[in-house]
């Protein structure tokens, strides 16, 4: 009897976590797409898809072809970056939310060339030789 009571126990007690289960499922929210892309220029947005994060054309591979611009939450242009077919080819350049510059160079290849520019927060500038690669 009691081996009998333990088993009823135990199926109610599964049957009645799968209620709950299934009842949240319906009760969460749906996922919010925050990728998408139209007429070959890809977007990501930041949650609330009120503001773009990152943009820019894609190849027919889907590859990054172009300038990308990456942006704050308060839609201010944070930097951008050139690309050719998946690769980074030309220049780069990246700054703080208020605008003041945070780094700048130039790719070749999906390689950092030339000479690279780093500002620290404290107006500290940094710069840093590459080089160029044969055939540049």
């Amino acid at each position: 009897m009691k081996k009998l009571f333990f088993i009823l126990s135990i199926g109610i007690l599964l049957a009645s976590c799968s209620d709950d289960e299934s009842e949240l499922k319906k009760d969460a929210p749906e996922q919010e797409t925050l990728i998408e892309t139209v007429g070959g220029v890809y977007f990501e947005y930041y949650p609330g898809k009120k503001q773009v994060k990152i943009t820019g054309p894609v190849d027919s591979e889907n590859k990054r072809n172009g300038r990308w611009e990456l942006y704050g939450p308060n839609g201010r242009e944070l930097g951008f970056t050139i690309y050719e077919h998946g690769k980074r080819q030309g220049h780069s350049y990246n700054s703080y939310p208020d605008a003041r510059p945070r780094y700048m160079g130039e790719y070749w290849a999906d390689t950092m060339i030339g000479v690279w520019k780093t500002y620290a927060e404290d107006g500290t500038i940094v710069e840093k030789d590459y080089g160029l690669p044969e055939g540049y």
